[in-house]
């Protein structure tokens, strides 16, 4: 499963950058239609303001047109006559209705010959039309069609841009007369119609229709202008263009996009790693389901009233029975009945985090009693149980044969040496005492030393003898009310010869005390001698070994400190255990038989009391214990 995890790794972030990718693709897509959109509607009101100032513009102009068209029906009237005189005045009147006719000019047979007003326009009088090389064939054309024709705007002899409203005017005889020109003041005009136009935000320019594609803008609107023969285009553009980049939307949704696609990402990620949660679970279960059954010892699953939900092969043979019986049913039912309490409290006892042993007796199939060491502890929920434990069932029945067989050999082997031992020893105090007389000095040595190592094997025996009666419960202790400071006057006084011999002194500090517990004389002079003994063998020559009375409430705590080395950290959880010793190599230094401290917490704890210590590497170490002081209960309860 390992190994697909980077690949599945890099798919996930592959689909969620496509998620991302498509995402920011609607987004651009929605903006980009929300832009055209907005184009178009402001295209629209563009048009309808380019719409209104059209109107403006082609009213101005054909007032002022049929004005002039007017003055065209009054000369074939006057036979092609022109009377000044009479003229004069309606001419005025025709100028001040039109308000941006600059002139009105009357050119029979082509050649301007009169023209209103005269002021500002004495360059056009007397102009020939034949003359402009630019404007004659256009004014063919005109007098050709028979039709008045609107040009411009044109650059005037006068000055500025004007445009030129030209009607070609023929007799009743239908003969060519002439032409009336009237100039229109483009400048104005076109002053006018912009002020209108920016009063709706917009600015126009006008644009012959020939010319129109080479200024078309496409922020833009154009609408065509025709009047009288003339063709325009008027552009319109907003005055203030907005360029919306909708920089806040693209972010918004952009934003967007990054939140949903991480979020559909971890929703992704979340359900792959469920799903490689399940199947890591579902393996363990496997391996778990796999492990229980093919387990050597027994294993029980049970409920926490100790029902029994599922059992593996080796408790079923333990018990001669299939599984399919020993299921549903209660623990106890497969136990002695002497026994159901006990099993009750100890499964009840039964807490999460903590691993609860106990010792019974089974009955199997053929009714066999098989005693058992059961280890428990909380498992969790199976099959919907709210509370589920794991019962671990050894088979104590090899072991305790092994520990008989070797309780019977101690027992022989120690009782078998300890007669002659005693002999040996008695015969060699005799002589080294000089009873068979002096000894020669030659055989001194060998003599005490063969003494020393009699007494030593001696004491290994004895502990061998006390521990294996402890094992066996055989041990009488006989707890009687004493006083505690001359017990350990005594200790002191009987263990020092051993302590001189590794040049230590054994101090009792501080002055008596009147202190009294309830103990076995002899089973504390031997946990004291232990005690002493190690501390003496383990100090440097030279120091003491200092014995301390403190009073804790109800308890007396006796410590033992010497100046030692200390106690190694990876010997420290085994020093209370058999045969137990931080040198355990065929050469170690300094002897003995690892029971002493095994013996003492023995004894110790059959006088209500405890033992421990504390130690630090290279800065000595400190043995103690703790008895109860003697009060009228407890005297009461040890008898």
């Amino acid at each position: 499963m390992s190994d697909h995890s980077p690949r599945r790794l890099i798919t996930g972030m592959l689909s969620s950058l496509a998620i991302l990718l498509i995402l920011g693709l609607g987004v651009e897509l929605l903006l980009r239609q929300y832009s055209l959109r907005q184009h178009e509607l402001e295209q629209q009101r563009l048009l309808a303001h380019a719409y209104e100032v059209r109107a403006v513009l082609l009213a101005e102009l054909n007032a002022t047109l049929h004005l002039a068209t007017g003055l065209a029906s009054y000369i074939p009237a006057k036979q092609g006559r022109i009377d000044e005189a009479e003229l004069q005045p309606w001419l005025r009147g025709l100028f001040e209705q039109g308000r941006h006719i600059r002139n009105i000019g009357l050119a029979p047979s082509n050649r301007i010959d009169f023209l209103y007003p005269l002021a500002g326009n004495e360059s056009a009088l007397g102009l020939y039309y034949p003359d402009l090389a630019a404007q004659w064939p256009a004014i063919q054309r005109v007098i050709a069609s028979r039709k008045p024709h609107l040009v411009g705007p044109l650059p005037l002899l006068q000055g500025g841009q004007g445009l030129i409203y030209r009607v070609p005017v023929f007799l009743n005889d239908q003969s060519y007369w002439g032409l009336i020109s009237t100039v229109i003041d483009f400048e104005q005009l076109a002053a006018e119609v912009e002020s209108i136009a920016r009063k709706r935000g917009i600015a126009v320019t006008f644009t012959p229709a020939d010319q129109a594609a080479k200024a078309a803008n496409q922020d833009a609107v154009g609408l065509p202008v025709s009047l009288a023969g003339a063709q325009w285009q008027l552009q319109a553009a907003s005055l203030n263009p907005a360029r919306k980049t909708f920089i806040g939307l693209r972010i918004l949704g952009w934003g967007l996009a990054f939140t949903v696609a991480g979020l559909i990402g971890f929703a992704l990620h979340t359900q792959q790693r469920r799903a490689n949660l399940l199947l890591a679970l579902n393996q363990s279960q496997r391996d778990f389901l796999q492990a229980f059954e093919l387990a050597p010892q027994g294993m029980v699953l049970m409920s926490a009233e100790g029902v029994l939900l599922a059992v593996n092969q080796a408790f079923s043979r333990l018990l001669q029975l299939p599984a399919e019986q020993l299921l549903h049913r209660p623990l106890h039912s497969y136990c002695l009945p002497t026994e159901h309490e006990s099993l009750s409290v100890h499964v009840s006892a039964i807490r999460p985090g903590h691993n609860n042993s106990w010792f019974l007796t089974l009955v199997d199939a053929q009714y066999l009693q098989i005693p058992v060491e059961c280890s428990a502890a909380i498992l969790g929920s199976l099959g919907g149980a709210d509370e589920v434990c794991i019962l671990h069932v050894q088979d104590m029945r090899e072991r305790l044969r092994l520990q008989r067989l070797q309780s019977e050999f101690t027992a022989s082997v120690s009782h078998e040496l300890r007669t002659p031992l005693t002999a040996i020893a008695g015969a060699l105090g005799l002589i080294n005492g000089g009873v068979l007389g002096e000894v020669p000095h030659a055989m001194q040595q060998f003599l005490q030393i063969a003494h020393a190592n009699s007494l030593r094997l001696q004491a290994l025996i004895d502990d061998l003898l006390d521990m294996e009666k402890l094992m066996a419960g055989k041990i009488r202790v006989e707890l009687r009310d004493q006083w505690l400071w001359p017990l350990l006057e005594e200790a002191v006084a009987h263990n020092q010869p051993y302590a001189d011999q590794y040049q230590v002194l054994l101090h009792l500090v501080g002055p008596p005390c009147s202190l009294r517990v309830v103990v076995d004389e002899q089973r504390l002079a031997q946990v004291l001698a232990n005690l002493l003994s190690n501390a003496a063998k383990f100090s440097p020559p030279g120091t003491q070994v200092r014995l301390l009375v403190e009073e804790h409430a109800d308890q007396v705590r006796v410590s033992v400190q010497d100046q030692g080395a200390g106690i190694d950290d990876d010997f420290k959880a085994r020093i209370f255990s058999k045969f137990s010793q931080a040198d355990a190599s065929d050469r170690r230094q300094k002897g003995g038989t690892g029971l002493g401290l095994a013996i003492s917490k023995e004894l110790l704890e059959r006088m209500h009391g405890r033992i421990g210590f504390d130690s630090v590497k290279g800065q000595g170490s400190t043995f103690w214990f703790e008895l109860p002081l003697h009060t009228t209960s407890t005297q009461r309860a040890n008898l």
